[in-house]
């Protein structure tokens, strides 16, 4: 019998997520359910994010073509190679715009019983092979521009100027647009191709100016090293973080420390262990632990140091996704991270 991927249309999402699980084991979220303002999953908000980051990208992806036309138009008549090259990195960018807008609009799927956590780390992905592409045009203008440096070529300033401010005037609007998104990886590796392609075509107009009144063609190849070695480091810096996010690593602003002396701080608690904190995407962040409680306190008592806990983790680091399971007594991992030799007695048992 095949695994279904939709959800079961019985399960009601409005059921109160401060419940306690059988095996001490609640999952809940801080305050009273979802009826709550700022303390739980804020769904509504999230995918209203996502959704005006969809409408973003859909909007540069329209722009973005639009200069590549110009460019290209431009640069034939010109007989410029730089605004020619200038438009095949553009070409990239839209490619790249429309994976994006694409990442963006699968972010909004429903959960599946098969993928649970949704499609956020589609945007991811995009990001990743994004900042990839950005590296390899970055090579790509260095191989044109040592060639440049061996046989400059005169061009139509004019027309550069005309072509090259079109592409500068429409990027600056496009990430003038982006702003505010600068915290989703994915608007942000798409803010640095825009921003890229505003540079580059400052540096045709740059180019042009110098050439059309000193005749010295080779500032062309010049400015484009300068831009491409700055694509290549901001977008290595994208690459880094996509593949932190992909191996599961915790956010930057999380302080284990200051964790576990809010933990100790707690009457009725004593520790935590089997810690486990992960990025599904810069802004989703999960965590899961075991929490040793004194086993004489009450329920009630449970419960409440679970909702400090969990309060805390939202203030402080911005954690809404919390799985906390409740002990008495240590079980087989002793300490905060737990080893892989825990899994393995696990399917032992």
């Amino acid at each position: 019998m095949s695994k279904p991927n939709e959800l079961p249309e019985s399960h009601n999402h409005e059921h109160d997520h401060n419940h306690k699980h059988e095996a001490t084991h609640i999952h809940n979220l801080p305050g009273e359910g979802h009826g709550d303002d700022h303390q739980g999953h804020n769904h509504s908000a999230l995918g209203g994010h996502v959704h005006a980051t969809g409408t973003r990208l859909k909007w540069a992806f329209f722009a973005t073509f639009f200069i590549l036309a110009v460019e290209v138009i431009g640069g034939s008549l010109a007989n410029s190679l730089a605004l020619l090259s200038d438009a095949g990195h553009v070409l990239t960018d839209v490619a790249a715009l429309g994976l994006a807008w694409f990442a963006a609009v699968q972010a909004q799927k429903s959960p599946t019983l098969d993928k649970t956590f949704g499609f956020h780390r589609t945007g991811i992905l995009a990001a990743l092979a994004n900042s990839l592409t950005l590296i390899i045009i970055a090579f790509v203008i260095l191989y044109e521009a040592f060639h440049r440096f061996q046989n400059p070529q005169p061009v139509e300033s004019t027309i550069m100027y005309i072509s090259a401010s079109v592409g500068v005037i429409v990027n600056l609007v496009i990430a003038f647009g982006f702003r505010g998104g600068e915290d989703n990886l994915n608007v942000r590796s798409a803010l640095l191709h825009v921003l890229g392609d505003a540079a580059a075509s400052a540096g045709v107009i740059i180019g042009a100016v110098i050439m059309q009144y000193t005749q010295w063609f080779v500032i062309d190849p010049i400015i484009s090293v300068l831009i491409a070695l700055l694509i290549a480091w901001n977008a290595w810096k994208i690459v880094k973080e996509t593949l932190h996010i992909l191996m599961e690593g915790a956010p930057d602003n999380f302080e284990y420390d200051r964790l576990l002396a809010f933990v100790r701080s707690l009457p009725g608690a004593k520790d935590i262990h089997d810690l486990h904190v992960w990025s599904v995407t810069p802004e989703r962040v999960a965590l899961s632990c075991h929490l040793i409680l004194d086993p004489k306190g009450s329920l009630e008592r449970s419960t409440e140091i679970v909702k400090q806990l969990k309060q805390y983790l939202l203030k402080e680091f911005g954690i809404s996704h919390t799985t906390i399971e409740i002990e008495t007594d240590q079980c087989g991992c002793t300490s905060l991270l737990c080893h892989e030799t825990l899994w393995e007695g696990q399917k032992e048992a």
